[in-house]
């Protein structure tokens, strides 16, 4: 790796991602952003006595280690 094969995880877990050898690319999924607008989400719906359906994006970013490389090198 990277140079047959580039390899890419999810969630971006340090001790795993960065205790790999090479170290792992990654994509970090901004779990504390995701479990605070649950937890808003939740108290609106407490608070409100109703829920609503819908749908919230919460940004991620790929976060790139030695495990991957541009193609060609």
């Amino acid at each position: 790796m990277p140079d047959d094969i580039a390899l890419v995880g999810v969630d971006n877990w340090l001790p795993t991602a960065e205790g790999c050898r090479p170290a792992l690319t990654s994509v970090d999924l901004n779990l504390q952003q995701v479990g605070r607008t649950a937890a808003e989400l939740l108290l609106q719906a407490i608070q409100q006595g109703t829920t609503q359906p819908g749908a919230h994006t919460v940004p991620c970013r790929l976060v790139v280690r030695a495990s991957s490389a541009p193609a060609g090198g």
